[in-house]
């Protein structure tokens, strides 16, 4: 007899009887402070000022704080950021969308107070203010305030960044500003920067505020999807755009859905970018249908950079007729080039597993170790399509990367592989030309064996540690 199908949470959480869910969250809010403050401003869901006080006063006591969050804790401090920024969201703006509006307000005026306060290496900081920006969009969209007033205000906030991280309020000022209003705010800018160039002294060097107005009318250009804003500021300054620039037209224009207009930038030459030229030009060319002239162009990329996915570019419109030779064609270069990473790789992905294990067993040395980004999903590929020797190769040189950086972090991983090639070993499975398991083991001992923090993890301490701290906490909880 089939087993019912397990229901989701709500619908569970639906069928429960009221005073029971009653006593589960009172439970809740004894032992987890932040439940019992969602309760409490539940309580007060009609009364809106309360509310807000409530908000405003801790978003006035993280101000006051002078305590610094380092790389470490720097995401702790973004998430709570996020999350107060989301209550108000969730639970002030449907009642109140003014009191919710001048909040997120005071969160993008104190922006000063989060970025000085924290590591953003990660840039989680940037990503909390561009997310209040938003907010800050949606709130002012359901107020009832004039739209004239709404185009002054926003630059106004825009324009006292001072960490570029307000970029939204101009990127989705859509969510606030109708089309006319946009493009009146984009003429308004225009204006200034014509001004700004025609008062502007000669000379090689052009003022900051032509590259600040001309970064805002960018964004506006997103907000628009219409890339001719942000070339048509861009040209002002500088009629002869460099690579960097025509690169991002032709993305603007792509994106926007206008390959046609993309070719005009992508004729010429782009020197060290010519790559992402070629790319960006058989792109255009596809969307158009001109397959015959995007064709030879994504040939001339894979057979400089073989790789699964140019080739997969290349053979997409292909005619079927000559699918079967480019593949060929493929299997000769990958048998030959000198990345053997890259080579098995696109091997596998042409159904060759058997020439992808050769390659690697025939050249073991010359696999990098320190490739994880490709070599990880390379040996489960392999193990996959059953190639013992294949995986053996890479897994190796994957545990060999660690230890020769002495990267200690890794160590964990490092155990794995050193359990997965026993586990190869062990299975009966002919290593041959490879040195035996034994060999390699005893290489490593040898060369390795103070590596006191490596040892534990593979024999098991680390872990034993970890569950022999878990049992206590167990045990005090339970006494």
């Amino acid at each position: 007899m089939p087993k019912p199908p397990i229901e989701d949470l709500e619908t569970f959480l639906r069928r429960q009887d009221a005073q029971d869910l009653v006593a589960v969250l009172l439970e809740l809010a004894n032992d987890h402070e932040a439940v019992q403050a969602r309760l409490a401003r539940m309580q007060l869901a009609d009364r809106p000022d309360k509310l807000a006080a409530g908000f405003k006063k801790t978003l006035a006591g993280w101000r006051r704080s002078r305590k610094f969050y380092g790389y470490r804790e720097a995401g702790e401090f973004g998430r709570m950021l996020d999350g107060w920024l989301d209550q108000v969201a969730r639970e002030l703006l449907p009642k109140d969308p003014p009191a919710a509006l001048s909040l997120f307000e005071a969160f993008i005026d104190a922006d000063a107070a989060w970025f000085e306060r924290a590591d953003d290496s990660d840039g989680v900081i940037g990503d909390a203010v561009r997310a209040a920006c938003r907010h800050w969009l949606e709130a002012a969209a359901r107020c009832e305030t004039p739209r004239d007033v709404w185009p002054e205000r926003l630059l106004k906030l825009y324009e006292a960044d001072e960490y570029g991280a307000r970029d939204a309020l101009l990127r989705r000022a859509d969510l606030l500003l109708d089309e006319p209003a946009q493009r009146a705010l984009v003429a308004r800018l225009d204006a200034q920067l014509a001004q700004t160039l025609e008062t502007s002294p000669g000379g090689t060097s052009l003022p900051m505020e032509v590259f600040r107005i001309s970064g805002a009318l960018s964004l506006l250009s997103e907000s628009l999807r219409d890339p001719d804003v942000m070339v048509r500021a861009s040209l002002r300054y500088s009629p002869n755009p460099n690579p960097v620039q025509r690169q991002s037209f032709a993305r603007a224009y792509l994106d926007a859905d206008r390959p046609a207009d993309a070719l005009t930038w992508l004729q010429d030459p782009w020197g060290h970018l010519d790559d992402s030229r070629q790319d960006l030009l058989a792109d255009a060319l596809e969307r158009l249908g001109r397959f015959e002239e995007s064709s030879p162009i994504r040939q001339r990329m894979f057979e400089r950079t073989p790789s699964d996915f140019r080739l997969q570019r290349w053979l997409e419109h292909l005619p079927d007729g000559a699918r079967a030779a480019a593949v060929a064609h493929a299997r000769q270069l990958a048998l030959g080039h000198d990345d053997l990473t890259a080579a098995a790789t696109l091997l596998l992905h042409l159904g060759d597993p058997a020439a992808a294990e050769d390659r690697l067993v025939a050249e073991p040395e010359r696999i990098d170790g320190d490739d994880y980004g490709r070599l990880a999903p390379l040996a489960k590929a392999l193990r996959d399509d059953d190639c013992p020797r294949g995986e053996t190769v890479v897994y190796r040189a994957l545990l060999k990367g660690i230890l020769e950086r002495a990267h200690a972090r890794a160590y964990g991983h490092a155990a794995r592989y050193w359990a997965r090639l026993g586990e190869i070993a062990g299975s009966g499975a002919s290593l041959s030309p490879l040195p035996s398991h034994e060999e390699f083991e005893a290489g490593i001992r040898a060369r390795h064996g103070r590596k006191t923090a490596f040892w534990a993890q593979v024999n098991g301490k680390h872990r034993d540690r970890r569950e022999n701290r878990g049992a206590a906490a167990d045990s005090e909880g339970a006494a």
